[in-house]
């Protein structure tokens, strides 16, 4: 299995988010290599043959934008080159701020048997309440795609983690692409499109599978996990750590504890801060499939 990820741009956190997030995915003997499409091949330097880059630039990315100049086709082209890079290799994407917990035989053995996953459901785009989802909804419902009807049932699902079988891989990247381009040219607000087109593709092609309790995904809560992982490769500057030292030691750190969507509240009453003691608070989420004791 092919681990991908892109990465581009002077923000440094993109970059070690990216770092940390393939030494946890690393831990997995399943993972035969990572690609990371990027324009900053340096910063990768420190995993030596481990890691593949595909250097891209700014000429190259505004072409991936493509006629209708929509920024996350670049995320979809990527995908695509890595594939294109590894034929005959499952390929398994990860945003960068994605961390590996457990179980990537699940989703080894679920591709072997015809399956795709993303991160996670996040319902159907026709039920959806936030604005965005409902204008889509508006704007697509009943409309055909590449051959694919949005309807009623109609899924959302979460682009964080993007696993496809080797056999359908190229075909399902380039229908995601097509469905894409073909929603850019309508009303529909852009925000989500390259998610939603992934959502349709995966779906029509394969049986569509949650990796939520295999892979975290804390878009939600960077600053907390930022911090955590400038003290990590602090460390291993400090110590003169190697990488193979640092897969070791990243095997002993809690990734289930530490909340992957935290929203802080200006002013809590009472009665709210005693709720909170029992109960987990709404604006507060973990990995989904951490192992709780009762």
């Amino acid at each position: 299995m092919i681990l991908t990820l892109l990465t581009f741009g002077d923000r440094l956190e993109n970059h070690y988010q990216a770092s940390f997030a393939i030494l946890t995915y690393l831990k997995s003997d399943l993972i035969s290599k990572v690609c990371v499409v990027t324009d900053r091949p340096k910063y990768y330097e420190y995993f030596g043959d481990r890691v593949d880059v595909i250097d891209i630039d700014q000429n190259i990315m505004n072409e991936w934008r493509g006629k209708d100049d929509f920024f996350w086709r670049i995320k979809m082209k990527a995908i695509e080159a890595a594939t294109l890079h590894n034929p005959e290799q499952d390929i398994l994407y990860v945003d960068s701020d994605t961390f590996y917990v457990r179980d990537m035989e699940i989703i080894s053995k679920g591709l072997s048997q015809g399956k795709s996953f993303m991160h996670e459901n996040e319902g159907k785009i026709s039920e959806m309440r936030s604005k965005t989802p409902r204008n889509m909804w508006k704007s697509l419902q009943g409309k055909s795609f590449s051959g694919v009807l949005i309807n009623e049932d109609t899924e959302m699902w979460n682009a964080g983690v993007i696993a496809l079988h080797r056999d359908h891989a190229k075909q399902t990247i380039s229908l995601a692409i097509d469905i894409c381009d073909e929603i850019c040219k309508t009303d529909c607000p852009r925000r989500l499109v390259e998610q939603f087109a992934f959502s349709i593709a995966l779906k029509h092609t394969s049986t569509l599978t949650a990796a939520e309790n295999q892979i975290g995904h804390y878009w939600g809560n960077k600053p907390h996990w930022n911090a955590k992982i400038v003290d990590f490769f602090m460390f291993s500057l400090l110590s003169g750590s190697c990488v193979e030292a640092d897969i070791d030691r990243i095997k002993t750190i809690d990734l289930e504890s530490s909340p992957t969507v935290y929203k802080e509240k200006s002013t809590k009453g009472k009665v709210q801060n005693m709720l909170d003691k029992v109960f987990s608070p709404k604006d507060v989420q973990y990995f989904k499939g951490r192992k709780t004791t009762i």
